[in-house]
C-alpha cells in the first residue's frame, strides 16, 4: 500500500541521513565499498539532492574515487550557469571546494578553479567567489 511505501521511504532517509554522517560509517564504507557500485550510488544521491545528503556523499566519492567525484563537479556545477540554474547549486560549493582542498589538496582544487569547464560567467558570480576564498583560506 502506498502509506506502507511512504514510511517505509521516510525510514529510510532517516537512517540514510544517520549512517551518512557517521564518521565510524563513513570509514567502514570506505575501508570496505566496491567502488563502481558505491560511485553511481553517491552520484545519484548527489544529483537527486536528497534530504541534504549530497555534501556528505560528495565528500564521500573524493576519498573513494577523486576522477568521478572531480568529473561531477565540473559537469554539474561548473559547466552549468549557475546564475540561472533552478537548483540552488551555488550553496553547495563552498563546502565542495573546500572538501577538495582538504581531501585532495590545494593543488588539485586550484586545478578544479582553472579548469577549462568552470565557466567564466560562473567565476564572476559574487557568491562563487565567496565559495572560492573560503575554500583558499
Amino acid at each position: 500500500m502506498l502509506i506502507d511505501a511512504l514510511q517505509k521511504y521516510k525510514d529510510a532517509k532517516v537512517k540514510l541521513w544517520k549512517e551518512i554522517v557517521n564518521d565510524k560509517e563513513q570509514q567502514y564504507f570506505i575501508e570496505h565499498t566496491d567502488v563502481s557500485i558505491a560511485t553511481s550510488l553517491l552520484e545519484n544521491l548527489i544529483k537527486l539532492r536528497v534530504l541534504s545528503t549530497e555534501l556528505p556523499a560528495y565528500e564521500l566519492m573524493l576519498k573513494i574515487n577523486k576522477d568521478k567525484a572531480l568529473a561531477l563537479i565540473k559537469d554539474l556545477y561548473l559547466s552549468q550557469d549557475l546564475a540561472n540554474h533552478a537548483k540552488d547549486q551555488v550553496a553547495d560549493l563552498k563546502s565542495m571546494f573546500a572538501n577538495i582542498k582538504n581531501i585532495l589538496g590545494k593543488e588539485e582544487l586550484e586545478k578544479v578553479l582553472n579548469s577549462k569547464e568552470f565557466l567564466r560567467k560562473n567565476k564572476k558570480n559574487k557568491r562563487v567567489q565567496e565559495a572560492i576564498k573560503f575554500a583558499l583560506e
